[in-house]
């Protein structure tokens, strides 16, 4: 009996080992599939950072350019009401005014727009390369 004890344990053990190295491969496996899944996130949100970093600027120059263009108009909208000579000509400036302000907040919107869909359309470029090297590295590992 003492043998047929000792070569069941022998048996579970050497399984107990089998199942052991093969959770490690398994585990391990796991790992650099999560590695290269969380490395593929990181790059769609590096992508979409880097993008949004060239899509920033040129916003900030138009809001300037926009602010400067808005101060100008009432500066001039401000001399003129200043040289006024009758009250007809305050509802002709003021008219004036008015429709410069709407035409260049048209345009601002107008070409804001332009630019958040150009940074979208950037970011979802960034986000599709950084699935696919995602996906890639994924199936590497």
């Amino acid at each position: 009996m003492a043998k047929s004890t000792m070569d069941f344990a022998q048996q579970n053990t050497e399984r107990a080992v089998q199942a052991a190295n093969w959770l490690c491969a398994i585990a391990e496996q796991n790992l650099n599939q999560s590695k290269a899944a969380l490395g593929g996130l990181l790059t769609i949100a590096r992508n979409a950072v880097r993008n949004g970093d060239r899509q920033l600027s040129p916003i900030c120059e138009q809001s300037i350019a926009a602010a400067e263009q808005t101060l100008s108009n009432a500066f001039d909208f401000a001399q003129k009401v200043i040289r006024i000579k009758e009250p007809q000509e305050l509802v002709h400036i003021q008219s004036d005014f008015v429709t410069r302000q709407a035409q260049m907040l048209g345009d601002q919107a107008k070409e804001l727009g332009q630019r958040m869909m150009g940074g979208v359309q950037g970011i979802e470029k960034a986000t599709e390369a950084g699935t696919a090297e995602s996906r890639r590295r994924s199936e590497a590992a």
